[in-house]
């Protein structure tokens, strides 16, 4: 009993740490929307005021490339602040540093539900504080961008999936439908833990629970579905990016990453956006199709890049100097530990007891959709912030276990040469633009 209060007095106090510590951040560098982030803003101020769901009010809505951006969840969170306490920043960092710290807290919370019988304090204060300490995750809580909240509502989401695998209650099923279908509308990546959320309902044969479940995502998704169809006479259950990330990443001359490709803003003016997309996911399956050798190879180099410790966070327009040396070197130490701790954890599962052992698979197999969602279009360091709350899940399984000397040595070095190894190839193949970052480095 006092080993539970004790852990309960730390995971709060860990959290109001974040809290202060993410807001505290948020306000020192008082960071403007610039690029997505702006465009997330002129939506839902535009939102607010009244004149729908559009970027800008001087074109026609069909015109608007407003459906082109993720969305529309995070649009519409940031239009009730808006409308409720006008175009105020301030209280958009608040809330974020809130929901980074809650995000924390869900994680430990979640740790005991999947890791019951095996649980102790060290794996879900570890997975707290691998999240909430996270330099890539303050940052980006202090921008209007979209990870913040969507990275919350699927932790939320998982949580009571797994308080639902463990309860079978009909009102823990209906609030994590709900709270899945949000975290869609945010991140549509999420859409993906779709797969093993039904595979689990389907082995289970809870076919009144699958109908309920889609009974509520036929109701949320309803009304925009609606709405984009009387706008743009095509059926956009969420927006029209899939095609334009797609052919970015799969055409002669991709490196992966993101980068301008010309060719997608010629189709917008020509075609608008609906069309364009539509094109341009026929120019990227056309490029799949008759350059199969070409797509698998930049898959596995967008996987590569995935995984990479060379791939920190902190090239950000607000950082400069020591605070972005600082950034740098601190997301790349996040990275590793949290990828070797994870892959450590995820290996040190199979000695789990069988229930416990039953959800780490349900937990591994939405480990593995997250970069399954986006290595086959492109990827850069912010999409993989989606995984980091399942790697930070297994990393404080492995931590426990190295603490406990209960870590196999040799399958555990292997592992972490494999992902230095990885790391190191990724250096090599992009030395000469590290180099120039580098120097950057005393800009």
């Amino acid at each position: 009993m006092d080993s539970i209060l004790q852990s309960k007095k730390s995971i709060g106090y860990l959290c109001l740490v974040v809290f202060v510590v993410s807001l505290s951040y948020s306000f020192y560098f008082h960071i403007p929307p610039a690029v997505d982030a702006r465009a997330y803003d002129a939506i839902a101020w535009n939102i607010a005021q009244g004149l729908g769901y559009r970027e800008s009010v001087s074109i026609p809505l069909e015109n608007d490339i407003g459906i082109v951006r993720v969305g529309p969840g995070y649009e519409w969170f940031l239009a009730s602040i808006y409308y409720l306490f006008g175009h105020t920043y301030q209280l958009i960092w608040i809330l974020q540093s809130l929901f980074l710290a809650l995000s924390a807290y869900l994680l430990f919370l979640l740790s005991r539900e999947i890791f019951s019988d095996s649980w102790s304090p060290v794996i879900g204060l570890t997975a707290a504080a691998l999240i909430g300490f996270s330099p890539d995750l303050i940052t980006i809580s202090a921008m209007l961008m979209t990870e913040n909240i969507g990275i919350f509502l699927m932790i939320l989401s998982v949580y009571l999936f797994f308080r639902y695998m463990n309860a079978r209650s009909i009102p823990l099923l209906l609030l994590f439908s709900i709270s899945f279908v949000s975290a869609i509308f945010v991140r549509t990546p999420a859409i993906f833990l779709t797969i093993p959320m039904l595979t689990f309902f389907i082995l289970e044969k809870r076919w009144r629970d699958i109908a309920l479940f889609f009974t509520v995502a036929v109701i949320l998704f309803t009304p925009w579905s609606v709405r984009n169809y009387t706008v743009y006479h095509s059926f956009i259950p969420l927006n029209v990016n899939s095609g334009f990330n797609l052919v970015a990443g799969n055409h002669h001359g991709s490196n992966g990453e993101q980068e301008p490709y010309p060719i997608l803003e010629e189709y917008l003016q020509k075609l608008g956006a609906v069309e364009a997309n539509k094109q341009a996911t026929k120019d990227a399956f056309s490029f799949i199709i008759h350059n199969p050798g070409e797509f698998i190879h930049l898959t596995l180099l967008r996987t590569s890049i995935y995984f990479s410790f060379a791939r920190p966070t902190g090239f950000w327009f607000h950082l400069h100097g020591i605070s972005k040396a600082l950034t740098l070197f601190s997301s790349a130490v996040f990275s590793i530990l949290l990828f070797i701790l994870g892959s450590w954890g995820i290996l040190a599962a199979k000695s789990l007891l069988p229930a416990d052992k039953k959800r780490a698979r349900y937990l591994l197999a939405m480990l593995v959709m997250m970069p399954l969602a986006v290595v086959g279009l492109i990827v850069e360091t912010r999409y993989r912030f989606l995984v980091y709350p399942f790697f930070a899940l297994f990393a404080g399984l492995g931590f426990d276990m190295l603490l406990k000397k209960e870590i196999e040595w040799k399958p555990a070095l292997i592992i972490a040469s494999a992902l230095f190894l990885n790391t190191t190839g990724d250096i090599l193949s992009n030395i000469e633009r590290i180099i120039e970052r580098i120097r950057s480095l005393s800009g």
